[in-house]
């Protein structure tokens, strides 16, 4: 999954039809989450490594951006 600080310019959702299957999956740019502070979209980077990448990317799209507060959070008090 892209987590750089460069990818504010690709999309995060669009037509799926125009994508390869990984990337409509897996890639969630920067800029499109930021309500989320950087301390947090790390903590979402690591937990990537743990749950995987589409897992976290399928959260970024269907939670709201509380519950997205929410699990980063949890899962930095629980490293």
């Amino acid at each position: 999954m892209e987590y750089e600080q460069g990818a504010e310019s690709q999309p995060m959702d669009g037509n799926p039809s125009m994508r390869g299957p990984s990337e409509s999956t897996t890639h969630i740019a920067r800029a499109d989450c930021s309500h989320l502070s950087g301390p947090e979209w790390e903590a979402l980077q690591r937990l990537a490594t743990v749950i995987g990448e589409a897992a976290v990317a399928t959260m970024l799209r269907t939670f709201s951006p509380t519950e997205q507060h929410g699990v980063a959070l949890g899962f930095i008090v629980k490293e």
